[in-house]
């Protein structure tokens, strides 16, 4: 997964009428289910094994951890 996709990936969950700023925005509880569950459907078994992806609340966190784990290429 590229940068750009996660970032539409994100931003969709969000589902804010408004321009966001990904870098700062922290999201709550149920966005964050939300964008962990279309990770799982994109990468099956992959995403729930991850250490700490349950406490993350932004962006820069999960693109950290993601590509970490070689989910995310760094582009």
């Amino acid at each position: 997964m590229k940068e750009k996709d996660l970032k539409k990936l994100v931003s969709g969950a969000i589902n804010s009428d408004t321009s966001i700023d990904l870098k700062t925005y922290e999201w709550d509880s149920l966005i964050h289910l939300t964008i962990l569950m279309e990770l799982e459907k994109t990468f099956p078994n992959k995403i729930t094994s991850i250490n700490g992806i349950a406490d993350i609340n932004n962006f820069n966190e999960l693109k950290k951890i993601l590509i970490s784990k070689n989910i995310l290429i760094n582009d």
